[in-house]
């Protein structure tokens, strides 16, 4: 009986280079089955982009909203102040209201229809000028017809030594 050069191994030739997880031919798993190794979950990345694109937009939309919310209100407190700025400079209480409606729909410039309050002013010497500025601002923009109305409101001094004609207020 002849002796084999594999009689060591019990008659059987060594296994392939790399051990036996190879399967036929040499192939790797992960090059038979490309490089993500599970084929069931091809395409999940793009399932759940599609998924969570519509809650991002939603968010940025809500970000803009808020964004728009403050600088109106901003906004709106200035008008109030160079509405009770310009009416505290006025000899006369209807000037000053004119003056002041003026002064807001002027800082306003045409974003809204402002409506100007001149109630709780102390219209004599050392008195005060109360201006209260209200604005509905338009939300349509964000995709639903909604409305917020923003208030502002300041107050200014008169001067102790100025006259003034105290014909309301």
């Amino acid at each position: 009986m002849p002796v084999s050069a594999f009689a060591s191994l019990g008659g059987r030739p060594p296994p392939r280079a790399g051990g036996p997880r190879h399967g036929r031919r040499g192939r790797t798993p992960v090059a038979r089955y490309g490089r993500c190794g599970r084929c069931g979950e091809r395409g999940s990345l793009t399932a759940e982009t599609v998924l969570l694109a519509p809650v991002f937009l939603l968010f940025l939309l809500l970000l803009v909203g808020a964004g728009r919310l403050v600088e109106a209100q901003g906004e709106v407190n200035g008008a109030a102040r160079d509405a009770a700025r310009a009416a505290s400079v006025e000899r006369s209480f209807a000037d000053a209201e004119s003056a002041a409606e003026q002064a807001a729909q002027d800082s306003l410039s045409g974003q809204c229809e402002p409506q100007v309050s001149l109630e709780g002013s102390r219209w004599e010497m050392g008195g005060r000028v109360r201006a209260a500025v209200t604005c509905s601002l338009d939300l349509s923009f964000l995709g639903f017809g909604a409305a917020k109305e923003i208030k502002g409101d300041s107050v200014v001094p008169l001067e102790e030594f100025r006259r003034v004609e105290e014909d309301g207020g």
